[in-house]
């Protein structure tokens, strides 16, 4: 009965070793698979021309940070694993040496009856052989374990079947200890990972802001503060679900609500003001797909260009000659301001969805747009990028994290 318990016990041994390894090596496969930062996802925006795709910046000293944390608790709990590990094995060995002790006690040899050993072992190794076992190795002890000591009592068969049952026992505790603490620490780095990956999956895909009705108190604002201009340019993705786009952007200063908007009526062409001076813009926006959408201006001689899928679709001149855009305003998206961050009308409003909106302090070049339709970046001069934390929601509009087809 002693060595089937034995051998039932190390083959359960052996599947609770083997599903520890396993979980080591799932642990590195999902800390360790990298991140391409910066790649564009093609799947992120299907435009009205042809599929392109654009990748959402992120701060990614987030993810580092968080990484770092879980990497750091991956090896904790791996040094611990190896530790306990180790514990098993000594167990199991001395487990190994019981039984050995086992077979002398069940031919009812004693310590007197053995005699001499042949070749290189002794009465003093047997000894030693079942002192290492931890069965018993000194007459105190055999008194412990109901043994009376002298060389007339031979060992019993009783008493080495409770010693390894006892070893068995302190065993089966070690192992419930090793698999619960094993347990705690994987719950605890699989809600990590999960954070992380949520996170991960949200920077790789970005996210858009939705507009899902024509209101006039569904909008967002850009969290940053927008300096003296001589010159910019604009930059977003864009899909409007209604007719017209509505008004994807509108910065007011409070000496004039109309500093820059961008902006389509129902049944007008698109138009880009500038100190309440208006430029129409010969843009073919549809409903129901996303556009890249670029304008920029310049104060000397008010020249100015719009594209559309990183193509150059007009330019012209004498949009506010010699203005300079004021700083210290608000910056709306989803509504046109008649007032400094209020006053919005629903008919000038947006219905739809919008992502990736940039402001540089500069005209950027034809090329320059264009690597940006198909997802490059561009930070010299930049005033602010798109982030989740640069972005503040309000009446309804929500940010939504995602695929953006």
């Amino acid at each position: 009965s002693h060595f089937c318990l034995m051998l039932l016990f190390w083959n359960r041994f052996i599947l609770e070793s083997a599903k520890l390894d396993g979980l080591q090596a799932g642990f590195g496969q999902l800390i360790c698979t990298p991140i391409p930062a910066g790649e564009c996802n093609p799947k992120n925006f299907r435009q009205q021309s042809d599929d392109q795709s654009l990748y959402a910046g992120e701060d990614w000293g987030y993810l580092r940070t968080t990484a770092e944390e879980l990497r750091q608790t991956v090896l904790q709990q791996k040094d611990q694993i190896l530790s306990d590990q180790r514990t098993i094995r000594e167990l199991t060995g001395k487990l190994s040496e019981s039984e050995e002790g086992l077979r002398f006690g069940a031919v009812g040899w004693s310590r007197h009856d053995i005699g001499p050993f042949p070749h290189n072992q002794t009465k003093g190794s047997t000894t030693s052989l079942l002192g290492e076992s931890g069965i018993s190795d000194s007459p105190e002890r055999l008194a412990d374990h109901g043994h009376k000591s002298g060389a007339d009592n031979p060992w019993r068969m009783e008493d080495l079947e409770g010693e390894l049952e006892r070893k068995l026992e302190l065993l089966e505790k070690e192992r419930k200890a090793l698999r619960l603490e094993t347990e705690k620490h994987k719950e605890k780095i699989d809600h990590g990972i999960s954070k992380l990956q949520n996170r991960i999956s949200g920077l790789e895909n970005g996210y858009r802001l939705s507009f899902p009705t024509r209101t006039n108190y569904m909008y967002a604002v850009m969290k940053h503060s927008v300096p003296k201009l001589r010159a910019f340019t604009v930059c977003l993705w864009l899909r409007s679900t209604d007719v017209g786009i509505g008004t994807p952007l509108s910065y007011a200063v409070p000496e004039q609500a109309n500093e820059v908007v961008l902006m389509q009526g129902m049944h007008t062409p698109a138009e880009l003001l500038v100190n309440d001076k208006v430029a129409q813009l010969p843009l073919n926006l549809s409903r129901g797909s996303w556009q890249h959408i670029c304008v920029s201006w310049n104060h000397k001689g008010g020249a100015w260009q719009a594209y559309q899928g990183g193509k150059l679709r007009g330019e012209g001149h004498a949009l506010a000659t010699g203005h300079h855009v004021r700083p210290g305003g608000v910056l709306v998206l989803g509504q046109e301001q008649d007032s400094l961050g209020g006053g919005f009308d629903s008919s000038q409003a947006m219905v739809g969805e919008l992502s990736q909106v940039g402001l540089w302090d500069r005209v950027l070049s034809s090329n320059q747009v264009a690597s940006l339709s198909r997802c490059s970046k561009i930070t010299q001069g930049s005033v602010f990028t798109w982030t989740e934390n640069g972005v503040g929601v309000f009446g309804g509009a929500t940010k939504e994290p995602g695929d953006l087809n």
